[in-house]
C-alpha cells in the first residue's frame, strides 16, 4: 500500500543512508522500524497489565486478623522508626492552622438559657 509521510530531513537522511548501507528498500527499513515500534509497545503494555500496582503488591502481604484489623509480617519492629513517625505527626500539627468550627455544627447545639437572678422576697 502506498502512503506519503512528512518526516524530517535529517531523519530521512539518516533512514537512507542505513537502508543504502544494508542493501534494501527504504520502504523495507521503515515498514521493520514500524512494525519492531509497534511490537514493543504491545509488550510493554502487556507487561504493564500484569504487574499489580504498589497498593496490591502491599495489600496481598497482609493477613487479615479476626478482630478485623490487618497484620503486616514484613512489618517494621524499630521502635526508632515509630518515634520519628510521631515526631513527625506532631510536627504537622503544630504547623496546622487551628479551623474556624463549623456555624451549621454550632447552629445544633442546644443553647442554654440564661440565668436568671431572682429576687429573695422580703420577709
Amino acid at each position: 500500500m502506498k502512503t506519503t509521510f512528512d518526516l524530517p530531513e535529517p531523519l530521512l537522511r539518516r533512514a537512507k543512508a542505513a537502508a543504502a548501507h544494508q542493501g534494501r528498500p527504504l520502504r523495507d527499513l521503515v515498514a521493520e522500524a514500524i512494525d519492531a515500534k509497534l511490537a514493543a509497545d504491545q509488550a510493554a503494555t502487556r507487561a504493564a497489565s500484569r504487574q499489580p500496582n504498589e497498593w496490591e503488591a502491599y495489600r496481598s502481604q497482609l493477613i487479615q486478623q479476626p478482630d478485623g484489623t490487618w497484620f503486616n509480617p514484613n512489618g517494621i519492629e524499630d521502635e526508632g522508626f515509630f518515634e520519628a513517625l510521631e515526631e513527625i505527626r506532631r510536627e504537622r500539627l503544630k504547623q496546622q492552622v487551628p479551623r474556624e468550627p463549623i456555624p451549621e455544627l454550632l447552629a445544633r447545639q442546644p443553647r442554654k438559657k440564661p440565668a436568671v437572678a431572682r429576687r429573695r422576697k422580703a420577709a
